[in-house]
């Protein structure tokens, strides 16, 4: 077992048993090599209480608990959709929660970790809205409300939510480049992996003489793809 994995925007919804099995599959057929595995936000399409969406996908929470049982390290990162992933979820499954932005010292190479919307700042809507709702007041009365409300308030979300995506030009969805360069020097970096803008890609600039590396993973309902670090070799991969 001595690979890193990393994925991201799985998008988990019960209500999908192909994307579920999907999932599954990779996870059991990767397990005997995967030292450890990142996933970079959005495992699952929504999550707004612990005690009511464990028993929802006790079949993935399962699976996480089994494998991280048999010596897989499993490291979450909050996404836009799953940031109410709390120590519950945490108990049920071993899994560890990382702050928004991480860094993952592999054999000495450095690479920041982050689910990728804090990079796409030209979306100013989007970032003034995540901050309101991440807001501790704004989750203290959320917490507050009833399960059925809170499955109402956010499917009303996610609905008003592709809507107002298909109205926006594709370009402030993405990631704004002084941003990921500002984010580079932030961190001391030169690789950066994130998810979030579902548009898989490898990406390298060079910059006063030093190359950087941004590595986008794929959503898995349209282009899945997952990320292994093996042989000091960062590869991406289609699922």
């Amino acid at each position: 077992m001595d690979n890193i994995y990393f994925i991201s925007d799985i998008h988990l919804d019960p209500n999908n048993l192909e994307v579920t099995n999907k999932f599954l599959d990779f996870m059991s057929e990767k397990s005997s090599d995967m030292k450890e595995l990142y996933i970079l936000g959005d495992l699952f399409e929504f999550w707004t209480d612990d005690r009511h969406d464990i028993a929802q996908n006790n079949i993935i929470i399962s699976a996480l608990y089994n494998i991280s049982k048999q010596g897989t390290e499993i490291f979450l990162i909050h996404g836009n959709r799953d940031f109410l992933i709390g120590k519950k979820f945490t108990k049920k499954t071993n899994i560890k929660i990382l702050p928004e932005n991480y860094i993952v010292d592999l054999n000495g190479t450095k690479i920041l970790v982050t689910h990728g919307d804090l990079l796409c700042t030209d979306d100013i809507d989007y970032q003034k809205f995540r901050k309101f709702i991440r807001n501790k007041i704004t989750l203290l009365i959320f917490n507050l409300l009833s399960n059925n409300i809170k499955t109402k308030i956010a499917s009303y979300l996610r609905s008003k939510s592709k809507k107002i995506i298909s109205q926006k030009p594709e370009n402030i969805m993405d990631v704004n480049n002084k941003t990921v360069l500002d984010f580079y020097k932030k961190f001391k970096t030169n690789i950066i992996i994130h998810g979030h803008t579902h548009r898989k890609n490898i990406h390298e600039i060079n910059t006063q003489g030093k190359n950087y590396f941004r590595y986008v993973l794929g959503d898995w309902h349209n282009a899945p793809s997952y990320i292994v670090y093996k042989n000091n070799k960062i590869e991406l991969f289609d699922l």
